[in-house]
């Protein structure tokens, strides 16, 4: 499998990084295969708002802007209230590259709302242009029920890239010539003619199945504790999609917990992410996370056939779903190298995921 000449910086150069002092102040046991998690500091404030820095903007010059008051990550984050924690760490990355953001699958699956904000960068998510020297800080907000953090911890990952990333639609039919890329649920290939496509992505659908759709969180005043791995009760937080034959509802103001149908695959020499639905296809956010490491479904050969994705949806209206209904796309992105340790040759909690999975807090 060759890397590309450009793309996703994989583990042993975001290890080099580290080592020359373009990121320094954190540990190197934030590195993932194609990805550096990002620490929460002890440094936080209660904000009134949301906000953007503007162009050329220090974040920290907008704090009081948003009403911004000192907080204690002793305390849990209120829902629906959000909070500004900055990001442990200096980074000070090459004149060549530039970086993008995602939550974490964990923090995705507990319905917490995180955005980078970095300074002198007017858009979310983002360390750009190349080069990018300053502050990183991360907007947090639980939607659901009440979350406790604390300093160390990370809500969200940072990608770097030396240029462009995602496949042309050459690469792409080779990957899933050689690959496969995607996998019906009985393990099959989908062929490169079977493949629904939309833009520069390939289209996923939703699985709608009694007993195996998914779950539902109208919002508790419980405590989740980040700290707490395999230590809650699904049903303190979560209950059971009901399904009538190959349908159901998701309510507005509910989160879900759901899969695709498709397994899917990443080849280790590749990346994916799962990028924003167009609303022509329905009124809802189909995750929250949507970051995919090289390895995923990947098996130590190449023999795994895929895994399926888990979902975080928010609907914005309520809405019947069926199985087999579009509800998400997913691009595949070149890895400069290929990671030392693939996704599926680590240790993580979601290596085992054969369906809608809860956060690894949960028993």
């Amino acid at each position: 499998m060759a890397s590309a000449s450009t793309g996703v910086l994989p583990s042993q150069t975001l290890r080099r990084l580290f080592q020359s002092g373009h990121i320094s102040g954190i540990e190197d046991k934030y590195i993932n295969p194609a990805s550096i998690d990002l620490p929460l500091s002890d440094e936080a404030y209660r904000l009134e708002s949301l906000f953007l820095p503007l162009h050329g903007e220090k974040v920290r010059d907008a704090i009081a802007l948003v009403g911004g008051v000192s907080h204690s990550l002793k305390s849990p984050l209120e829902v629906g209230v959000p909070y500004l924690v900055k990001i442990a760490g200096t980074y000070e990355l090459p004149t060549n590259v530039y970086g993008y953001v995602n939550p974490k699958s964990s923090t995705g699956r507990t319905n917490l709302f995180c955005r980078v904000v970095a300074d002198r960068v007017d858009m979310y998510d983002a360390l750009r242009p190349e080069g990018f020297r300053g502050e990183v800080w991360v907007l947090i907000r639980a939607d659901s029920f009440p979350v406790l953090l604390s300093p160390g911890q990370a809500v969200s990952q940072l990608r770097l890239f030396d240029g462009k990333t995602f496949l042309d639609e050459l690469e792409l039919n080779l990957a899933i010539k050689e690959h496969g890329l995607l996998f019906h649920p009985e393990h099959g290939k989908i062929g490169e003619k079977d493949v629904r496509r939309h833009a520069d992505s390939l289209l996923l659908t939703l699985r709608v199945v009694p007993g195996e759709t998914g779950y539902e969180c109208r919002g508790v005043n419980k405590i989740l504790d980040f700290s707490k791995l395999k230590n809650y009760e699904p049903s303190d937080f979560f209950s059971p999609i009901e399904v009538r034959g190959n349908r159901t509802t998701l309510r507005k103001g509910s989160f879900y917990i759901l899969t695709t149908d498709e397994r899917i695959m990443v080849p280790p020499h590749l990346s994916a992410e799962l990028r924003a639905i167009d609303p022509r296809f329905g009124e809802f956010r189909s995750h929250a996370a949507g970051y995919i490491d090289p390895g995923w479904g990947y098996g130590k050969d190449g023999s795994a056939c895929g895994r399926p994705i888990t979902l975080e949806v928010t609907p914005h209206e309520t809405m019947m779903v069926r199985h087999g209904q579009t509800i998400a796309r997913i691009r595949y992105e070149s890895m400069k190298g290929v990671p030392e340790v693939p996704y599926d040759e680590a240790s993580s909690n979601y290596t085992v995921q054969e369906g809608p999975k809860l956060s690894k807090h949960f028993k």
